[in-house]
Parts: C-alpha cells; structure tokens; sequence
C-alpha cells in the first residue's frame, strides 16, 4: 500500500501468528437448528497475544455467519481469558449486544469437548424473470428500481438520498414507494415484487436495519424491522415478494445472468455489500462482510456504527477511494457520493495520483478477498456498485486478478457494464420473487 501506510491485511497477519503457534484451537459458531460453522486455527501460550486474533474470528464469524451460540474447544485457559474479557473489551461488546437483537435471542459462549459438523441452510431463490415484475434496490446513498416485463427492462431509474441521515422511518417509507409506484407506471399489472436492501435480512424482515441507522431503537424495533412486509400488506396486496440482502442479490446475480455457480457477489457503494450463493441457493449465512475486520493494523478505521477495527465497510466502499485520495493530498468536498464523482471524473482525466490510489483500493480488495476464502470456498467473485464504474472499477478489477494470482488463488474476478454496475441490483432484485 503506497497511500494507506496503516493496513495489514488479516491473512497476512493470522499467517505470522499461526506460524509461533503450537496449540490447536476450534472456535465453533451455531445458529440452530439450521447453521454450524467450525473455525481451525493455532494458538500461542501467551494469552492477551491469542486474545487479538481469537477476537477478530469471533466478530468475523458473527458477521460472515451469524449466530447465538459460541463454543470454544482447545485451550482451557484461552477459553477462561476470553471470557474476562467480555465484559471489558467494547468492540466485542457491542458485536455480541447487536447480534442477539439480531436473532432476538443472546449470545452464549462456552466451552465444549464436542466437535460439530459444518452445515448451513441453503434457500433456493427464483431463476425466473418472466412476468411483469419490479426490482428495487435500497442503497445507502442512492435507491434504484427497475420494472421489467419477461426479462426486458423497461422502466429504470435511480435516486440520490441519505437515508442513514434521517431519524423518521416514514422517510424511508415514502422513499420506497414511490420508487415503487414510479416503476408500476410502466407495467400493465404487477406480479411480482422483488426488494434487495443493504442490512440483514430474515424472512423478510430486517433484523439489522444499517439504512435506518439514525431511527430510535424503539421505531427500529415496532416499524422498521417488518417495514417491508407492512408495505405489501398495505400498498400491494396478494403480489407476492421477496426481500433479500443487496449483497446476496449480486451473487444471484452472478449466478443467473453470468452463469457461474459458487460466486462472491460483492457491490462497494456507500458501503461494503456481500452475499453468496452456490446451485441456485443462498447459504443461510448473514454475510456482513462489511463488518468483518480485515485490516489488523493497530490504528485501523473502526466501523461507523459497530466500532470493529478494521471493518470492511471503511475501506471496500466510497469511503475507502476518497481516504487513500486524500492521503495523497487529493480532497474533494460534498457528499461521499459527490464527492466520488469527482474523483471518477479525475480518474477519467489521468490524474496519476487518483490512478495510483485505485491501485491501492485493489490491494484492499484483493487483501479481503484472500481472507474471506479462507472461510467459504468460492469459485468466482461478481464486483458491483458504484466504486467499480469508470476507468478506476477496470484497474482494480485488473489488479486484483493480478493479486490473486501471484498468492496462487484461482478464483475468477469479473464485473459488468456500466449501467448494470450501477442499475444490475435492482434488475437482479426483480427475479427474486417466485411466480405462479
């Protein structure tokens, strides 16, 4: 990294770590009765060392998988540490507090002499776009729908808000539909609506709302989380619908229209958007990749709203680009979205600095990727949002595949047009729906 003189990336680290280490330790995180996922990693006798890296892949496994119930199986004495410290370390606190609203249910750790099987729940999701359908997607600076009849767009448009901003839900609401409403203009009926949103969605509920940020946990909790379904009940009756993660949108998305089978779908906007999806199926895992720390660096940037060092969202995002330009001495005012217009505008230019700092946004990028594999074996990795248009999106999608294979990684990095980056979640959204 030329720009970015505090980023050390998390396989890099762990590697280091695991190479002093002698003591075999299993970290097990479970979300019964559906989900089980069993972390193997080597420990050293020094404890408040261990502590640091056995924390990072606990928050990492909170949000890449999402659970209730952490086991610990190994050191007996890491074991008894970590829990000391539970109640002192903030950045824990504060991942393990959200999760249990999450799942409405709290976080138990323990120790165990058991070892589980991996096993996840796998959602299948419709593979059709026949019909007249909408597809809207809800991004952190701008909302986006497309209406679509069999498959052929014909209706799109995005808008520019800041809904993280704005303490009333109804803001939100009334955002939402009228994209909606804009959308069923252009359809002689609709049968079917498909939402993808930034947050943690379960059964189509928001169970972590991140575009409601500044809502109160009271609103969060009696509007906000079953916002969607009351919509539909309300505004659209008897269409049926389906509300996805925007991250798990563009993996389906890689499936369905690129036709690859075990893909990482990742969308860099105002923040960072994952999800994967492997035979037709999402996995069942939460997949806030935006929350995962991936950075160790002592001083890395701590996530907006969870507080994790080094968490994704800081750095694969908007924020990332216009962090590494200002390191350079290149600062532009307004609006992150504003503001990453014109260093797209600069980059288009040969501004040999912005360029330079899109080659450090994929050192990022390739850094996350290599550590994210570490934990589900995908094939290929699908990059959209608004981070990737322009002449920046091309060098960081070449140098990153020029990353992976210099770490021997075989994973195939691909992207798409212009419009689809920046419209693609919104059509993704529309086939989401089953029909019939």
């Amino acid at each position: 990294m030329h720009f970015d003189k505090e980023f050390l990336p998390a396989f890099k680290a762990l590697d280091e770590f695991e190479k002093k280490g002698k003591n075999s330790f299993i970290i097990t995180i479970r979300r019964l009765p559906d989900i089980s996922y069993s972390h193997h990693m080597r420990i050293t006798d020094d404890l408040e060392e261990s502590y640091f890296y056995v924390k990072k892949i606990v928050l990492t496994l909170l949000w890449m998988i999402g659970g209730t119930e952490i086991m610990f199986f190994g050191s007996t004495d890491m074991y008894s540490y970590f829990k000391t410290k539970l109640d002192s370390d903030d950045e824990l606190k504060k991942s393990v507090e959200e999760i249990s609203k999450v799942f409405s249910s709290p976080v138990v750790f323990s120790y165990t002499e058991n070892q589980y099987p991996d096993h996840a729940k796998m959602i299948p999701f419709s593979s059709s776009f026949k019909g007249n359908r909408i597809g809207f997607d809800a991004g952190g600076s701008d909302r986006k729908v497309t209406a679509v009849i069999d498959g052929k767009t014909v209706f799109s448009e995005e808008v520019l808000w800041q809904p993280k901003l704005e303490k009333d839900y109804h803001f939100h609401y009334e955002g939402i539909l009228d994209s909606l409403n804009r959308a069923k203009k252009h359809l002689p009926s609709v049968d079917g609506i498909g939402i993808s949103t930034a947050g943690i969605v379960i059964d189509n509920e928001l169970a972590q709302a991140a575009l409601f940020y500044s809502c109160s946990e009271e609103e969060k909790r009696t509007h906000v989380r079953t916002i969607f379904k009351d919509m539909m009940k309300k505004e659209f009756p008897d269409v049926p619908y389906n509300v996805a993660n925007d991250g798990d949108v563009s993996a389906m998305g890689g499936y369905l229209l690129f036709h690859k089978n075990s893909v990482l779908g990742l969308a860099l906007g105002t923040s960072e958007a994952s999800g994967y999806c492997i035979d037709g199926c999402f996995n069942g895992w939460v997949n806030e990749l935006g929350k995962v720390p991936f950075n160790y660096d002592d001083n890395a940037v701590s996530h907006y709203a969870m507080g994790i060092k080094g968490a994704g969202s800081e750095y694969l995002s908007q924020k990332g680009i216009i962090r590494l330009c200002k390191n350079a001495g290149v600062s532009f005012s307004g609006t992150l979205a504003e503001q990453l217009l014109k260093i797209q505008k600069e980059a288009e230019d040969g501004n040999e600095t912005v360029l330079k700092a899109y080659q450090d946004m994929a050192e990022y990028l390739s850094s996350a990727i290599l550590f994210y594999h570490r934990f589900f074996k995908f094939e290929s990795v699908l990059l959209l949002g608004r981070v990737m248009s322009g002449i920046g999106g091309e060098i960081m999608t070449k140098r990153t595949e020029e990353a992976l294979n210099e770490h021997h990684l075989a994973v195939e990095v691909f992207t798409a047009n212009e419009k689809f980056k920046r419209l693609g979640q919104s059509y993704i959204a529309a086939g989401l729906p089953e029909i019939k």
